[in-house]
Parts: C-alpha cells; sequence; structure tokens
C-alpha cells in the first residue's frame, strides 16, 4: 500500500488536466508538491531539475474525477491531507508533546508522550508504514514549503532572482560586517564577565556545609536568577543555530548549522523557554515597579500599622499565652512545677528577643528603613526580589517562636519515645537498634518496678509538654501558612508558563503536543491534524508542586507526624526542584560559553 500526503486548498484554483509532482525520502510516503501543467512539469524534466532534486510524476489530477495514483497502478491508495506548516512562523507537526522542560529532568514532572495511539492504530492498520517511517514522514511535511520553494526556483527566471539578491544581500553584508563584528566582541565582553559573576554567586550560594539556597528565601531567588543568566547564552547559540555550550562533542559550526537549518525544529524548545524567561522577568519587573511606587508613597502609614501588629502578635500575645499555661489554661490540671518551669524559661526567652531586636527591628524607623529597601529592590529587580526579602524577615522576626516550637517539640517527642520503650519493657521486649527490630528479653523484677515508677511519673508529666506542644504547633503553623503562600506567589511569578499559554491562544501550532489522524468518509482517506498542548500539560509542573506541597504538609501522614513531635520545616529544595525542570543542574563553565560565543562571533 502506497501512502500519499496531500496539502489541502491544493486543487483550489485549478481547471482541467494537471500533472502531480512529489517527492520521497527513504521509507517515507509521497509528499504532492504541486499540480503542474504537462508543459511545466517538461519544462523541469528538460533542465534536469527532477533527477536532481527528487521531482517525480505519480499520477493525474482531473478537476473532474480528482487524483489517480500511476506511479505504481497495482498496489492500494492511502491519502492523508494536511495543513502545510510555516516553519518562519515556527509552526511544525510532532508525534510527541513539544519539551517544555530539560530531557534530562523530564523525570521530576513524569511528563508522558502525547497518546496518539488510538488514531495511530487505525492509521498502521493495512498499511506498511511503521513508527519510524511515519515519523520521517512528519519530517518531510516539515520540510514541505522548502521543497515547494525549491521546485519555484528550479526555472531560469527563479534561479537568476535567486542570484541576484543573495549577491546584493552579500553586498551589503561586507559594508556592515566590521562595525557589526565590533558590536558582537562587546556584546561577549559583557556576556562572558556577567555569566563569571552569576556562575560565582551559584557557587557561593550552593556551598556546602552551609546551603544558604535551602534555608533563604532571597538567596533562593538570586539563585534562581543567577542560573536563569548563566543559561542564557546557551540557549541564544541553540536558537541561532549554533554549537550548544554545554555539549560535550565539538563539531564544526559550519556544519551543524546547515544542518539545523535544514530541520529548525530541535530548537524550538529552547527558543519558548528563553522568551518565556524574558517575559516573567519582564512582567516581575513591572509588577515590581508598582508595588515599590506603592510602598513608598505609602511608607509611613505601613511602618506604623506593621510595628503595631508585630508588637502585639510577636510579643503581647505571645507573653499573654505562654503565662496562661502556668495557670491550668481551659481547666486542664497541669504539673504546676513543670509548667512554671517551662513558663518561665519561655517567658525569659521572650522578653530577651524581644528587647535584643524585635523592639528595635519593628520600630518605625527601622521599618521605614526596610520599607525603602524592599521597594527599590521592588522596582530594580521585581515584585519576587520583594517578596523574598519579606518572607526572610517574618522568618528572622519569629525566629523565638520557632525555637519555642523546636524545644517543645524535641521534648514531646522524646517523653513518647521514652514511654514507648517502658511499654517494651512491661511486654518483655526490647528494641534492637543494630538490626532496627523488636526482641524478646527478660527483665529482673527491680527493672520492672523501675520501669513502672518511671511511666507513671511520664504519664502525669505528658498532659503538661502536651499543652506547650500543642500552643506553640499551632504559633508555628501560623507563621508557616503565609511563607508557604508567599513562596507559592513567588513560584507562579517565576515559572508561569505564560509565553506557552500565549502561543497556545495566539497559534496552537507552534507548541504541538502530538498528531491527530481523523479518518474522511470512512475510506483509506485521513486528516491529518496537529494536535495542541493540553492545559494539563502545560501546567504539570504546577501540578506536581502543589502535590509535593500537599504531601508535605496536608496529609495523614504529615498529621502522624506532628502526633509523635516531629519538627515542621519548609523544604524549598523538595519543592523549587520541580520549578528548576527548565535550567541545568551545574551553569556551564564559563571557558566553554566563551569558545561558543567566539566561534558563533567569528563565523
Amino acid at each position: 500500500m502506497q501512502y500519499v500526503f496531500w496539502p489541502q486548498s491544493l486543487e483550489e484554483g485549478k481547471h482541467g488536466s494537471r500533472t502531480v509532482v512529489a517527492v520521497r525520502e527513504s521509507d517515507t510516503g509521497w509528499m504532492v508538491l504541486a499540480l503542474l501543467e504537462k508543459q511545466e512539469y517538461s519544462s523541469l524534466v528538460k533542465a534536469g531539475s527532477c533527477e536532481k532534486y527528487g521531482f517525480t510524476n505519480i499520477g493525474k489530477w482531473e478537476s473532474s474525477s480528482g487524483f489517480t495514483f500511476e506511479f505504481s497502478k497495482n498496489t492500494a491508495l492511502f491519502l492523508v491531507k494536511f495543513k502545510p506548516p510555516r516553519l518562519n512562523l515556527m509552526q511544525f507537526y510532532s508525534l510527541e508533546p513539544i519539551a517544555l522542560v530539560l530531557p534530562e529532568k523530564d523525570y521530576l514532572i513524569g511528563s508522558a508522550a502525547g497518546n496518539n495511539h488510538n488514531s495511530l492504530r487505525e492509521f498502521h492498520k493495512g498499511s506498511e508504514l511503521s513508527e519510524f517511517g511515519l515519523r520521517k514522514s512528519i519530517n518531510l511535511i516539515n520540510m514541505y514549503r522548502k521543497h515547494l520553494h525549491r521546485l519555484n526556483l528550479a526555472s531560469e527566471k527563479g534561479h537568476y532572482r535567486e542570484t541576484s539578491q543573495l549577491s546584493l544581500l552579500l553586498a551589503r553584508g561586507a559594508v556592515f560586517r566590521r562595525p557589526v563584528t565590533g558590536l558582537r566582541r562587546c556584546a561577549v565582553y559583557l556576556t562572558i564577565c556577567a555569566h563569571f559573576l552569576a556562575a560565582t554567586l551559584v557557587t557561593f550560594l550552593n556551598m556546602k556545609p552551609l546551603k544558604l539556597v535551602n534555608f533563604s528565601s532571597t538567596a533562593q531567588q538570586i539563585d534562581l536568577r543567577c542560573r536563569q543568566l548563566c543559561y542564557f547564552p546557551e540557549q541564544f547559540l541553540r536558537i541561532n543555530n549554533s554549537e550548544s555550550s554545554g555539549s560535550s562533542q565539538r563539531t564544526d559550526v559550519k556544519s551543524q548549522t546547515s544542518r539545523i537549518r535544514m530541520f529548525p525544529c530541535n530548537s524550538y524548545p529552547d527558543y519558548i523557554r528563553f522568551y518565556n524567561t524574558i517575559w516573567l522577568i519582564a512582567n516581575d519587573v513591572s509588577f515590581g515597579l508598582s508595588l515599590g511606587a506603592l510602598l513608598a508613597e505609602n511608607q509611613c502609614n505601613i511602618a506604623v500599622f506593621l510595628n503595631d501588629m508585630f508588637t502585639r502578635c510577636l510579643y503581647e500575645r505571645v507573653h499573654f499565652v505562654t503565662t496562661a499555661l502556668s495557670h491550668n489554661p481551659l481547666g486542664i490540671k497541669l504539673n504546676g512545677e513543670l509548667a512554671k518551669f517551662l513558663s518561665d524559661l519561655f517567658l525569659w526567652t521572650i522578653d530577651f528577643s524581644y528587647s535584643m531586636y524585635i523592639k528595635r527591628i519593628t520600630s518605625t524607623r527601622c521599618i521605614s528603613i526596610f520599607i525603602s529597601i524592599v521597594s527599590t529592590a521592588s522596582c530594580f529587580f521585581g515584585v519576587t526580589f520583594a517578596l523574598a526579602i519579606a518572607v526572610d524577615f517574618v522568618s528572622f522576626l519569629t525566629m523565638h517562636i520557632s525555637l519555642f516550637y523546636f524545644i517543645s517539640a524535641k521534648m514531646y517527642h522524646w517523653q513518647l519515645h521514652v514511654m514507648q520503650t517502658l511499654l517494651y519493657l512491661f511486654c518483655g521486649k526490647k528494641r534492637n537498634v543494630l538490626r532496627n527490630r523488636v526482641d524478646s528479653n527478660l527483665f529482673e523484677l527491680d527493672q520492672l518496678l523501675m520501669g513502672t515508677l518511671f511511666f507513671t511519673i511520664l504519664i502525669f508529666l505528658l498532659p503538661t509538654f502536651l499543652i506547650f506542644y500543642v500552643l506553640f504547633t499551632i504559633l508555628r503553623l501560623s507563621v508557616l501558612l503565609p511563607e508557604l503562600i508567599l513562596e507559592f506567589v513567588m513560584a507562579l511569578l517565576n515559572h508561569f508558563p505564560l509565553f506557552v499559554l500565549l502561543l497556545r491562544i495566539k497559534d496552537p501550532m507552534r507548541i504541538p503536543g502530538g498528531i491527530l489522524l481523523q479518518p474522511i468518509g470512512g475510506g483509506p482517506e485521513f486528516k491529518l491534524k496537529n494536535n495542541p498542548l493540553s492545559l494539563k500539560q502545560i501546567l504539570r509542573p504546577y501540578a506536581v508542586l502543589l502535590a509535593t506541597m500537599v504531601d508535605n504538609y496536608f496529609t495523614l501522614s504529615t498529621f502522624r507526624e506532628i502526633l509523635v513531635g516531629f519538627p515542621m520545616t519548609i523544604k524549598r529544595h523538595r519543592m523549587y526542584r520541580v520549578l528548576y525542570s527548565t535550567l541545568p543542574e551545574v551553569p556551564t563553565k564559563t571557558s566553554e560559553v566563551w569558545t561558543s560565543l567566539m566561534s558563533f562571533t567569528n563565523s
């Protein structure tokens, strides 16, 4: 069975009898280029263009009867109609969804290829077309307009016009080559300096044993911008058909450029990721200008409001609740001595923290200075930097609450662990730490008696530890929730696929998610359609991020961990690992970027 790919609207304006001219490659079907008159095709044959470019007469087309396949008369015909893509507008067909993340990080979001098996199964049924042949045929369809352009230029007039235009372009290029080369070199020097500084900052922020990106939201934001800045030259080289600066094998620049220009779809994912990042940074700065102007205009009122709120929430209310715990709150009978000891310890820490840094930092004057800093950072670096500074500021001010939470959680967890060990003792069991299991063991009477005394004491002390732990867990959650919301807003502003969504609305053929083959009339005729990426595929990283946040903070396992006293923390490295799927793990060395940029400049 022979299969022929027929462009839509090819028959418009055609009358009478026409010769069907098509091309093919090995393991592909026939792709129809044009319907020519007999004299036009004869002139192509005489000029040797058909033999040179592979143009073949595969049949005739009549305005009354349609297409008649004559290349192999005893073979059944399988016709597929398609809309020719425009490569200059970055339209193309693809069997798999276009990669919005780097291939080596695809496992982070678990993205799968588009499910086109239902339509392809019917297409493969009864034909000899394999998936490999279909893939090569799709590549041939993507190059339709280049083959058609070659057909149009096959005549002597077209060849003369192309040669004259090329000569004119070369003459103009020779005039402007020197100043353009100088500007290119200046741009390369500036890019290399920026790349070196950004790579140094990334190395410093990720330096072990203390990785600042795991503790500071501002450090995380700086790390993100530096990684994006380091990746820009690589994306630029790939988009402009140059060699990748991160490739392990070095190839000839001209041969690679010509190869990619023949099939430029390989650089489209980098094009989308590059301009999506540019759009997000531009939106970030524009939002930052608005926020910075708003903060600067209402600086005094905001400073007074924050001073009053911080004083009440971070000192007065925490002081009041901690004092109330030593007086049997809600009628719960606590151990008076232990409750008073813990209450006095926490009250002393609260007073010390408030007098040492909270009172000074939350004064109206200091908050005004802080608002000025946030406003300036927001105007120059974007609203995400302002949010990151705000998150770190809140984390620093609530450091005493976090300290109380970790202390109470550790004491509560230790007590539960000791009580569990004593229960093993009563049951004649002993935990084997080396083998991580519980073994049988025979205890003496004095050991059982001593264990009973300790267990009784711990049972009566448990409500006191529990009430302190519950209180500071609630306070810790009240601090974590705003931080998580701000972190999620920052993730939206930093990684939202805005450019992809705009392409999805404007021109879905630029973000293919596979192909659809729809039967026409129940016969051996299909219509090839582009299946664009769905919103679910585009927003897949955010679905994974939400699932990670839910898994870390809002599941039964998390609730069980809270019950037994395991501490809650913001795991930034797990959250941002998903959103960093469009950036390489380690920035490319500056020397490699320098070599690639100089090769591109001299080419």
